[in-house]
């Protein structure tokens, strides 16, 4: 038997979005690595976060607001990621750039999944998921490139 949540308020949407942004914000505090590892780690795990909300929605499971609201919550989390890691005091690289594009992506496919939510557009949710996906994977590719050895 499938997992469902409740009807729930207004006000829970908003302290679950605030919750799920705050816990994404310490997770970095906790962490003694570098702004770049830090952020990056935050952005996996909001990737993943983006993606089981999806699959929520998608089998019937989560409610449209929200899933809504949490991945609005997580595309804006996205974006603080990107800030933080732009705002590092190394000079710009081309490697840290790769991780900002990718994390950038990220943002923008959960973007394209709330869009899709709030229409109730199945095929558009599952193609921001796709879109996420990839994007997760160049942000493993870049994070690697980035704490790669250098020879």
């Amino acid at each position: 038997m499938p997992l469902t949540v409740g009807i729930v308020d207004d006000d829970c949407y908003r302290v679950c979005r605030s919750c799920l942004l705050s816990t994404m914000l310490a997770l970095a505090a906790c962490s003694s690595s570098g702004p770049v590892e830090q952020e990056s780690k935050i952005a996996a795990s909001a990737s993943q976060t983006a993606v089981m909300v999806m699959d929520a929605w998608a089998a019937g499971a989560a409610p449209s607001n929200y899933a809504s609201a949490t991945l609005q919550s997580t595309a804006e989390a996205l974006v603080e990621v990107g800030r933080q890691i732009e705002s590092d005091n190394p000079p710009e690289s081309p490697k840290r750039r790769e991780v900002v594009t990718a994390v950038a992506q990220l943002s923008e496919a959960a973007k394209d999944a709330q869009a899709g939510v709030e229409a109730g557009n199945l095929r558009q949710v599952s193609q921001a998921r796709q879109e996420l996906r990839a994007a997760a994977a160049n942000l493993a590719a870049a994070y690697a490139k980035y704490f790669a050895p250098k020879s």
